[in-house]
């Protein structure tokens, strides 16, 4: 069979002026560390059955903070860096973005002051079934500090599950299940999200579980240790370093530095 030239090389150049505007070009070689705390308090234990792992002070976050600022990093939130991952926007040479896990009341009383004093970004993974409760000892956000943080246009609010449990060990629907209505609750109190981002509990995931987040509308699924790198970015497995009590700025740059991705 013979093409005729002239419409053998017109679906040729289709296909490859195609092929150039639906490509993805290759990203830059950027680190994105992206930082994870929990809870907060002025006065430490003496003791903790986490190994304060999962608690800092506010003056320990300022020194985080302050000492990021002055090495160069621009905070983003993770609209920003899906943008980037979609082409709208350039990322700055030092990106780097915080997170929250769990939804405590600290995260207001503590942490809001000080991402509105330096004019910075964070994002909040909110365990729903939590909020307005004290449990433990533990209290947690209300919808309506959520609602005022959100507004400010610093803050994001995801999903961290309803009920934070172990969904490796349950069936992958239980997890669909799970996200979806977190997600119906976020919506129902701060409005429709364009953005979704799922941080799995305690890390726990299965092949399985991605694929089935990704088919259900999640954006961007969080749940490993580590630094990613822009280059090689896959937006359903974003790795964050964990800031354990009283890690200083200079010691998180150290560890962004180490990172073998």
């Amino acid at each position: 069979m013979k093409y005729k030239t002239p419409l053998f090389i017109l679906i040729f150049l289709i296909t490859i002026i195609f092929l150039f505007i639906t490509l993805k070009p290759l990203q830059k070689n950027i680190d994105i560390p992206i930082l994870l705390y929990h809870d907060f308090t002025l006065i430490l234990p003496d003791e903790d059955p986490d190994n304060f792992n999962y608690i800092n002070t506010p003056k320990s976050f300022e020194e985080n903070i302050k000492t990021l600022l002055d090495n160069g990093y621009t905070f983003l939130s993770f609209k920003d860096l899906n943008d980037a991952y979609l082409n709208k926007k350039d990322l700055p040479n030092k990106p780097i973005l915080l997170t929250f896990d769990d939804g405590y009341y600290s995260n207001y009383e503590y942490i809001f002051p000080l991402l509105k004093k330096y004019n910075i970004k964070a994002a909040i993974f909110i365990v729903t079934d939590n909020i307005g409760k004290t449990i433990d000892d533990k209290k947690y956000l209300t919808w309506e500090q959520c609602q005022e943080m959100y507004n400010s246009n610093l803050v994001e609010i995801f999903s961290h599950s309803t009920r934070h449990v172990f969904y490796d060990k349950l069936p992958v629907y239980e997890l669909q299940k799970d996200v979806l209505k977190s997600y119906e609750i976020i919506e129902k109190n701060l409005g429709k999200q364009e953005l979704k981002v799922f941080a799995y509990p305690h890390g726990a995931y299965t092949d399985e579980s991605i694929l089935v987040l990704r088919l259900n509308d999640i954006d961007m699924q969080v749940y490993d240790i580590g630094v990613n790198n822009f280059k090689n970015f896959n937006k359903n497995y974003i790795k964050r370093i964990n800031i354990p009590c009283e890690m200083t700025g200079k010691e998180i740059i150290e560890e962004i530095n180490s990172s073998n991705y």
